[in-house]
């Protein structure tokens, strides 16, 4: 009986080694793969509560301002003066909408190239919304010569750079969405690689090691005989 119970007890101890390496092997690819997912969930956070938010701020702004050029230019070149008076409420509610909008973008940017760009764009449209309303003032005043000339020598150009430098900021915030979706794909599939391979892995020595757990209590019993 003592032998037989000392085999028990070896058998018993190889069962539990090999079960341990198993599940410890499970445990390590299981948190592998929740260490990736955490870097998921953070990169996608960040790309929909940053990234995303900024680019259609972004993009919203510059449809304000293509649009109020498009106003400002009907108005300038109109024999209509009412066309000041009937544009001024879509006028100012642009104008608020992108204050907001620069606000919600300004609080974002992270980088000192990111900041020089905002503080110029910023100047920009100071002197765009100048040359605007010097437009329209002269068109209320009835001087459409006055209008035209304003419109030509101050608004275009001026609105022009001002254009330019919203694009450009669009442009790079579009830019780093894009840059945020790729680390986001480049993450999963790193996620989906260490997932496989570490099940892989387990599953490889899991079995190897209840061929060897095998042979172990076999052998011996091969040999009695």
């Amino acid at each position: 009986m003592s032998l037989f119970a000392s085999v028990q007890r070896s058998i018993g101890r190889r069962l539990a080694l090999v079960l341990s390496t198993i599940l410890g092997l499970l445990l390590l690819s299981s948190g592998l793969a929740v260490w990736e997912l955490r870097k998921l969930g953070t990169e996608v956070d960040d790309m929909f509560n940053r990234d995303l938010k900024v680019e259609r701020a972004a993009s919203d702004w510059m449809r304000n301002t293509s649009s109020g050029v498009q106003r400002a230019a009907a108005i300038a070149k109109s024999t209509d003066a009412s066309l000041v008076e009937y544009f001024a409420p879509a006028s100012a509610a642009a104008i608020q909408e992108t204050n907001e909008l620069q606000k919600l973008i300004e609080s974002e940017l992270d980088s000192p190239e990111e900041r020089e760009l905002f503080a110029r764009i910023g100047e920009l449209r100071k002197a765009y919304l100048s040359a605007r309303d010097a437009v329209s003032k002269a068109k209320k005043a009835g001087d459409v010569e006055e209008a035209s000339k304003i419109f030509a020598e101050q608004f275009e150009p001026t609105s022009k750079s001002y254009l330019e430098g919203v694009s450009t900021m669009a442009a790079r915030q579009r830019a780093q969405l894009d840059a945020s979706a790729q680390r986001v794909e480049a993450l999963r599939a790193r996620t989906v690689a260490v997932l496989m391979g570490a099940t892989a892995m387990a599953l490889v020595i899991g079995i190897a090691l209840s061929v060897l757990l095998t042979r172990s209590i076999t052998g011996p019993l091969r040999t009695a005989e």
